[in-house]
């Protein structure tokens, strides 16, 4: 489960932050990663070695290893169990770039000195830079 969906997944389980899948969660976002998360740690309660994986992922939840051991166990959960299939399938739609209301800006060249960058999204009224 090497998707980039899949790690982001995986890593906000670690870190319990809902923003590692999308920075602009919707409710329904965080509704699913929440019933995802008492799936999955009840599930993992009872293997020790996913229960191992997951405390070594939030011990230090950069480390990508620790968290590729994560994913394989729930990859087999979500093969196991179609409840924590569906949930993943939401939060992989909602970890997409471009998806949920989410802005991407890819910037190419020097920003800095005089050079300067914006970003905004749903501004309601004037605008004066």
């Amino acid at each position: 489960m090497s998707d980039p969906a899949g790690i982001a997944i995986v890593t906000a389980l670690a870190t319990g932050a809902v923003q590692k899948i999308s920075e602009t969660a919707t409710d329904d976002t965080i509704t699913s990663f929440k019933e995802l998360c008492k799936r999955v740690f009840a599930r993992f309660r009872g293997t020790p070695e996913a229960q191992e994986a997951l405390d070594d992922a939030r011990v230090e939840s950069d480390d990508t290893a620790a968290l590729e051991k994560v994913a394989v166990h729930l990859h087999r959960a979500e093969q196991e169990d179609p409840e924590i299939a569906r949930l993943m399938a939401e939060l992989r739609r909602a970890a997409e770039p471009g998806t949920g209301g989410s802005v991407t800006n890819t910037i190419h060249g020097d920003v800095s000195g005089r050079a300067r960058v914006v970003q905004a999204r749903d501004i309601d009224g004037d605008v004066r830079l």
